[in-house]
């Protein structure tokens, strides 16, 4: 199992693992059970990701939210007693957003998948759950330091997510949302919170884990950028920054740290 574990760590600690990712954005079509053509693929992506299964989640938000809360604080408190118990509930996380937000049943394209996410997020998910079952992750925060604090107020925006999903794409700052809204339930809030738990405690965790969810993050926020081509999109765009840049910044910490 070691071996393994080490093979795949060289794998996916090295530069064929970023090329093989971005080759499969462009080789691996979606799934749909209907009105499946190749001319349209980027319909069937859109249409899958717009009715996406969280879309019905949304009046069970509070409780995932939560959730997400409890299990932080609880960390924050308890640090490296806990660590392993929130690397599952982590891998439960990303499991949950490779179902629920890639995952759609429509009269046009009946059952469809985005087969890329998938794929990445599962990644992203085994990992986590990897983590908890070596216990080879532990959340001392011991790289808190005024390099790193910014991470930290940028994690609670994500958190908190100030816009209210039922009502359309725009800003809303009442504090509610930090207990009712979506963001405990979609990978692009929730990943740059957990990038941050990862850069704040760097000498303690897998590098391995630290690449890849920051590969992922970065593909997908990349994506989310298209929001800015519609006036609609626009401040879509704009709160998918940060995951975006804390990916980019987790990136470059796991660069350094695996040279350290």
């Amino acid at each position: 199992m070691k071996t393994i574990n080490n093979t795949l760590d060289k794998f996916l600690l090295s530069w064929k693992f970023i090329a093989l990712i971005i080759v499969m954005q462009i080789i691996l079509p979606p799934i749909a059970t209907k009105g499946f053509q190749w001319e349209n693929i980027g319909g069937i992506i859109i249409g899958t990701l717009s009715s996406a299964l969280i879309q019905k989640m949304y009046p069970y938000a509070w409780i995932f939210q939560i959730l997400a809360i409890g299990m932080l604080l609880l960390l924050v408190v308890r640090k490296e007693k806990v660590s392993r118990w929130f690397m599952f509930y982590a891998g439960c996380c990303f499991t949950l957003y490779t179902i629920i937000q890639n995952v759609a049943l429509t009269e046009k394209y009946g059952f469809s998948i985005v087969t890329i996410n998938v794929l990445m997020m599962m990644l992203v998910a085994f990992l986590w759950f990897r983590g908890a079952l070596l216990g080879n992750c532990h959340f001392t925060f011991s790289n808190l330091n005024w390099k790193t604090g910014w991470t930290i107020p940028v994690a609670f925006f994500c958190l908190w997510w100030p816009m209210d999903m039922t009502q359309g794409a725009t800003p809303d700052w009442n504090v509610i949302h930090l207990f009712t809204g979506g963001s405990a339930l979609a990978f692009c809030p929730m990943t740059p919170i957990f990038l941050t738990l990862l850069i704040l405690s760097k000498r303690d965790i897998d590098v391995t884990l630290l690449r890849v969810t920051a590969v992922v993050g970065f593909i997908i926020g990349c994506y989310n950028m298209g929001n800015f081509a519609s006036d609609a999109g626009f401040y879509l765009g704009l709160y998918h920054l940060p995951l975006v840049g804390m990916s980019l910044y987790a990136l470059l910490v796991s660069i350094k740290k695996k040279k350290s």
